[in-house]
Order: structure tokens, then C-alpha cells, then sequence
């Protein structure tokens, strides 16, 4: 048994070997530590502390030392951080020039100056220009009590009234506004919205919005100015064109030019109305979207990664946060969504009814007065 079993007496060769390599570089570097110490004059208690990180220090270039290192997010600075105030200024410095959102604060980055004040001159321009909508509605409606009902005959009507609900739906919004603006700054506060493209997003919508808006309106005009061309030639070209392109004004009221320019002003302000409802909406989806899509990229950096319970936790507030936005901004701007989609469902169903339609007949009508 003590033949077959045995036990190694000493190290193996080669541990020998090795250790005979190091012996000289220890030796050599306790040496000129303790020579370095002597010379500062160190107590003995930091010579030890010297010769063992120096020791130490030599020894992992030989011996390599795993390091475990938590990465830590790099803090975003103040220019990255994009508010809701920066995002939709643009769009509500437009809203607020057609009549719509009479809130005060609109150039402010503090939630406690938005306000809104009944006696405000943003509030009796919207009232007026609602007034003047009103009145254009009216007018459609007698046209069609008076005339036979068709689809085309009934689009002026819906166009007239769905801009005055409009309004309405805006004013309601802008009466709510002062408090979904400071919910949502208080849940910036904990949870900053670090999206840079957020506001140049919103700002080439809205340019590319309204210049489109404005596109459609000018071949609209070129259109009725041919119209009237054709139908009233004998007549003065600005009274041919506003009687051709606003018979539910001008068939039952007497042409003047200060009436002229109210009514065109009127249809001016009631197109953009209805484009801008839909841009308001793009833009707000804009925001909610970019809030949900920081959460979202949140938990894809941390996959396969095992983090703590804080992590989590905030990660859950910061969903929390945004789930509370949405479902604000759902129950103050929920109306305007609702008539800016049946809106737009209706007037894209009567272009392509007036699509089949030119296309059977081949020929446009005059307004009711004939030509002359």
C-alpha cells in the first residue's frame, strides 16, 4: 500500500522553475521599496502597506485580476431634454393665430403661467371668429332648406358645422389646458423626455401641414376663378368670383366688398381650422408616442442583464407616469379626435363621390343664378 499510494513530497518541477524566475523580481522589489521608504522616511506600518501594493502591483502582470465593473448611465445634459412646452409651440402658436387654444402663456416654459382668462383678447378673438362661423352655417343651411338636397349641395353644411363644433372642442381643450400642462411638467420633472428629434418632428409637421393646407386652398381659388370666368363673364371679376364660389351668402345677401372679404376671410380661417385639427392631433400623438418609446428603449438596454430592484421599480413608475399621460390627454383632446377622423371620413368619401361623378358627367354646374 505505501508502494502504490504516495504523496508528493514537494512542488513539481516546473512550479520550481517558476518560482526560482520570480524570486529575483520580488527580492529586487522589496528592495527598492524599502530603499524608496528609507529614504521619505516612512513609519514601519506604511513600508508593509508600500511593499505589498508594490508587490501586488508587479504580480498582475504576471497574474491577470478579473475586475467587475457596473456600467452607469452617462447623464443626459440639459440641452437633450426636450419639454411638451418646446414640442408644441409651433402648433399652438398657429392654433392660437386661427382663433383656436385662447390660453395665455404660450411663449412660457413654466406650467404655472399658462392660464386661462375668459377676458383675454385670445378668448373674444375666438368668440368672434366663432360668431362669423356660426353665421356661415347658418346661411348654408338656408341654402339647403331652399334648394333641392344632394351629397354636393349638403358638404358646404357639414364643412361650416363641423367647424364650429370644432371650435367649441378647442375652446373646451384650452379651458383644460392650464392642468394637463402642469401634470405633465410635474411627471417631467421626475421623468425628463430625453427625445431630441421630438420638436423638429413637430415643426416639419406642421410646416409641411399647412403649406399643403394653403396649396389645396390656392386650387381651390384658381378653380373658382375659372368658374366664374365661365359663368359670370359679364360680370366684375372679384363680384363674379365671390358670387360663384359663395352662392349660400351671396344669393340671398347683396354683394359688397367689405362682405366679399369677411366671407373669403371666413372660408380661409375655416379650411385651416380643419386642417390644424388634424395636425394638433399628429403632434400630441408625437409626444405620447416619444414618452412610451423612452420606456420602451429602457428595458431593451436592459435585456439579459441582471439589475437590481430600484431598477425595476423605476422603471415602473416611469410606465406609470406615462399611462397617466395618455389617459389625461385621451380625456382632454378625445372630442377634437373625434370629430377630426368623422371629418375626414366624410369629405375623403365625397371627393371620391365627385371623382366618379365629373368623370360620368364630363361637364362642372353654375351656382343656381345660371350664367349671365
Amino acid at each position: 500500500m505505501g508502494n502504490t499510494i504516495g504523496f508528493r513530497r514537494g512542488p513539481p518541477k516546473r512550479c520550481r522553475e517558476v518560482r526560482k524566475q520570480l524570486s529575483p523580481l520580488v527580492a529586487s522589489t522589496m528592495i527598492a521599496v524599502n530603499t524608496g521608504i528609507q529614504k521619505h522616511g516612512t513609519s514601519p506600518n506604511t513600508k508593509t502597506k508600500m511593499g505589498r501594493t508594490s508587490f501586488r502591483r508587479n504580480m498582475s502582470f504576471w497574474i491577470p485580476v478579473k475586475k467587475n465593473k457596473v456600467d452607469v448611465a452617462k447623464q443626459k445634459s440639459p440641452r437633450s431634454i426636450t419639454p411638451f412646452f418646446d414640442a408644441l409651440r409651433c402648433t399652438l402658436i398657429v392654433g392660437q393665430v386661427f382663433s383656436l387654444l385662447p390660453f395665455v402663456g404660450v411663449f412660457s416654459n413654466v406650467a404655472s403661467n399658462v392660464k386661462f382668462i375668459k377676458t383675454s383678447w385670445k378668448c373674444v378673438y375666438s368668440l368672434i371668429s366663432l360668431i362669423g362661423q356660426i353665421f356661415m352655417a347658418v346661411l348654408c343651411i338656408n341654402k339647403l332648406a331652399r334648394s333641392n338636397v344632394t351629397l354636393n349641395g349638403t358638404s358646404p353644411v357639414i364643412f361650416y358645422v363641423t367647424t364650429c363644433v370644432t371650435m367649441i372642442m378647442f375652446f373646451h381643450v384650452a379651458r383644460r389646458w392650464p392642468q394637463l400642462v402642469q401634470h405633465i411638467a410635474k411627471a417631467e420633472d421626475m421623468d425628463p423626455n430625453f427625445d431630441c428629434s421630438l420638436a423638429r418632428k413637430c415643426n416639419i409637421t406642421c410646416a409641411v401641414v399647412l403649406l399643403l393646407a394653403l396649396l389645396e386652398h390656392i386650387l381651390s381659388l384658381l378653380s373658382a376663378f375659372a368658374g366664374a370666368a365661365a359663368c359670370y363673364s359679364g360680370m366684375d371679376t372679384y363680384e363674379g368670383f365671390v358670387t360663384h364660389f359663395y352662392p349660400w351668402v351671396f344669393n340671398y345677401l347683396p354683394y359688397s366688398p367689405v362682405l366679399g372679404i369677411i366671407t373669403q376671410f371666413l372660408h380661409f380661417q375655416s379650411t385651416f381650422i380643419w386642417n390644424f385639427s388634424d395636425l394638433f392631433v399628429i403632434c400630441m400623438s408625437y409626444y405620447l408616442t416619444s414618452r412610451l418609446e423612452q420606456v420602451n428603449k429602457k428595458l431593451l438596454a436592459a435585456q439579459g442583464k441582471y439589475l437590481p430592484e430600484i431598477f425595476w421599480r423605476s422603471t415602473r413608475e416611469d410606465y406609470c407616469r406615462a399611462t397617466q399621460i395618455v389617459r389625461k390627454v385621451d380625456d382632454v383632446i378625445s372630442g377634437v379626435v373625434f370629430i377630426s377622423f368623422a371629418n375626414n371620413l366624410f369629405f375623403i368619401c365625397l371627393q371620391l363621390f365627385n371623382t366618379l361623378e365629373d368623370g360620368l358627367k364630363g361637364t362642372g354646374e353654375c351656382s343656381n343664378k345660371g350664367k349671365k
